[in-house]
């Protein structure tokens, strides 16, 4: 099986199309209902894409022009596309995997949507807040009630199709299902997303609205135990927790990105009260996670009080059933019906104090429970290697190998040994640093939290690999968490014993050089898609040259040993004689000659004083042949992003 790198990939036939006004397109890939929304630059990558090219020539012909997509969000989106059949390979079967929609028998639009529902929810609130509801006491109106709750999801997804149906879209999977345990009719409302905000919204406003006529069905029958079962539906189907109706219509109608992941669920648990302690803190998403927070903490109130009146019109009677019925099924029924009632009214209140106690634990925890402080506190001398052998992997390690032997003795010795277990939590996020850590065996993922408290991996790091170090120089919180795969052996050394041996070693200015470095290659569009370990091990090998002006850089037609990335200053290119490029911060030269093998193309010199940073040509030829970018076969793909006629 080849690479994907060789794989040739043209775009299927089987593609609908719709764009967007802030210039983005939603595409569909019809015959498997797969769907993506694009930006400008992911349709441009995916228009590049004819079945005579393989993929690395695509990524060489974009990182050839001006303006370079960044070499992973190319390939997630390549293998994205390729797995939702947007790109196919040879010869494209259509029937393969294909998804048939359902013809629906009627249909409306955006605004017929809008009143029908405004209707069907003005009928079914004035219902139940002048109706009274009965707890269902019998087995009949148990079955009355169940009945309820079926039609109610039932007839929402009916409506649901219809506004499918008026905007133009498929009806996929229309059949009975078994969601929740209980059985209803139900339709795939996928296709929703081809429709835009619009539709989405609509089709959860009917989902929901569906339930509101059934309850003010049942109330016109004086049915108490029909409008029970109604408005059971009514509150699962408006509860903001899940993949609910009431969450699509937020998610339609306020989120900014297309395909953003709904996660303001994870953000109502994790952040959303210490938001209003970090309200500096700047986010993207911050309507939909706010107005979901808001609009879930209301619900929550609803609920409460629902539970509160069910309470006191039915409380009276379940106590005189459970004391005095003499059938076994009114009192199980009583006690069921009593016990629910008492679970509603308190869930609310235990959810909020949890969220409460949450908050208060995420705002301490940095303070009162370092995570990294416990660990080390913790840590024992239980299978400690022998000093030698830590001064050997020691001498491995970037920071460390600059340190003379007696001063990797002293380090060695001052570093005390754990193993953790997987899952264990080394360093957490938002902490403040205590320790450096450096992996003997095993391997620990490194977590980042997005905008909603979710964790993303960042990436992994195995034996060899430290961590830790920028936070003790910066005197900054924890930016990641680390937590262990696998079971790891780890060595510790503590704040104080690095300041004390490494700083007073290396001193402080050669180990934030390093650190420096690191942070200037990741902002330079070469070295962007590098993970930190990589950085740390390029950044070792650079060293700072400094040029005044008129100083030679790279000479034309003359052998070039280096290559150069411009740290500060104003350089210019010069082609026979005549000034051809500028190039300023960031921009870097001398890498066609160092690829080649041959003589430089143009001559490089200052225009005023400047520093440059500066590769060997073994060491760039060493790091050029590298995978740093994850199995994404960097050789190629660096050769290719260097690939332009710079110098």
């Amino acid at each position: 099986m080849h690479s994907l790198n060789e794989s040739r990939f043209c775009i299927s036939k089987a593609i609908e199309a719709r764009s967007l006004p802030d210039g983005g397109r939603l595409v569909k890939q019809t015959s498997r209902a797969e769907y993506l929304a694009l930006n400008p630059e992911q349709q441009r990558i995916l228009d590049r894409f004819d079945g005579k090219r393989n993929v690395q020539e695509v990524l060489h012909s974009f990182l050839t022009e001006g303006v370079r997509p960044r070499i992973r969000s190319f390939y997630d989106l390549v293998l994205q596309a390729s797995h939702k059949g947007f790109l196919v390979e040879g010869s494209e079967d259509l029937s393969r995997d294909a998804v048939r929609g359902v013809r629906w028998p009627i249909g409306w639009g955006l605004i017929p949507s809008i009143i029908i529902s405004l209707i069907m929810l003005g009928f079914g609130a004035r219902a139940i807040l002048t109706s009274t509801i009965v707890l269902p006491s019998s087995p009949a109106s148990c079955l009355l009630a169940l009945a309820a709750l079926i039609v109610a999801w039932s007839e929402g997804h009916f409506l649901a199709g219809c506004v499918l149906s008026g905007f133009g879209r498929q009806v996929y999977g229309a059949g009975i299902c078994w969601n929740r345990i209980i059985p209803h009719f139900s339709v795939d409302a996928r296709d929703a997303f081809m429709g835009g905000r619009a539709c989405e919204a609509s089709v959860a406003l009917q989902k929901i609205a569906g339930a509101f006529l059934v309850a003010g069905l049942a109330s016109f029958e004086s049915s108490g135990a029909a409008l029970f079962g109604s408005c059971v539906a009514i509150f699962i189907l408006t509860s903001p927790f899940g993949n609910t109706p009431a969450h699509d219509l937020l998610y339609a109608l306020f989120r900014r990105e297309y395909q953003l992941p709904k996660y303001a669920s994870k953000f109502l648990s994790t952040k959303a009260i210490t938001q209003l302690f970090d309200w500096k803190e700047k986010l993207s998403e911050e309507k939909y996670l706010l107005l979901f927070s808001t609009y879930a903490i209301c619900w929550m109130g609803v609920v409460f009080r629902a539970a509160g009146r069910l309470n006191a019109d039915n409380s009276h009677d379940l106590i005189r059933n459970l004391s005095t019925a003499t059938e076994a099924g009114s009192r199980v029924g009583a006690f069921l019906g009593f016990s629910l009632l008492i679970l509603t009214m308190a869930a609310p209140l235990v959810f909020l104090l949890w969220l409460i106690l949450k908050s208060i634990h995420r705002l301490a925890a940095p303070m009162l429970f370092n995570a990294e402080s416990a660990l080390i506190q913790g840590s024992g001398s239980g299978g400690r290697p022998p000093d030698d052998q830590v001064v050997g992997h020691l001498q491995k390690i970037l920071l460390f190998s600059q340190l003379s032997p007696q001063e990797l003795s002293q380090a060695a010795a001052a570093m005390k040994f754990t193993t953790v277990p997987p899952q264990t939590t080394i360093i957490r996020e938002r902490d403040m640093g205590d320790a450096l850590f450096v992996i003997l065996s095993g391997s620990v993922e490194v977590l980042k939290e997005d905008e909603s408290g979710q964790p993303i991996l960042v990436t992994k790091l195995g034996a060899g690999d430290v961590f830790g170090e920028i936070a003790l120089l910066d005197q900054v919180p924890r930016t990641s968490t680390v937590r262990g795969i696998e079971e790891t052996s780890l060595l510790a050394l503590s704040k104080a014993d690095f300041e004390r041996l490494m700083v007073s070693a290396l001193g402080a200015e050669k180990i934030k050089t390093i650190v420096q470095v690191c942070a200037f290659l990741k902002r330079n569009a070469l070295f962007a898609d590098w993970h930190p370990q990589a950085l740390m091990s390029v950044a070792r090998e650079f060293t700072f040259q400094e040029f005044h002006a008129g100083d030679i850089v790279i000479q034309e037609g003359r052998t070039n040993d280096a290559f150069y990335v411009i740290y500060e200053g104003d350089f210019e290119v010069r082609k026979d004689g005549s000034s051809v490029a500028a190039l300023a911060h960031g921009d870097f030269c001398g890498e066609i000659s160092l690829l080649h093998d041959t003589p430089a193309t143009a001559t490089v010199a200052a225009t005023r004083t400047g520093r440059c940073l500066r590769l060997g040509k073994e060491k760039f030829l060493k790091f050029v042949s590298q995978d740093f970018l994850t199995g994404l076969a960097i050789e190629t793909a660096l050769e290719s992003r260097l690939g332009r006629a710079a110098a």
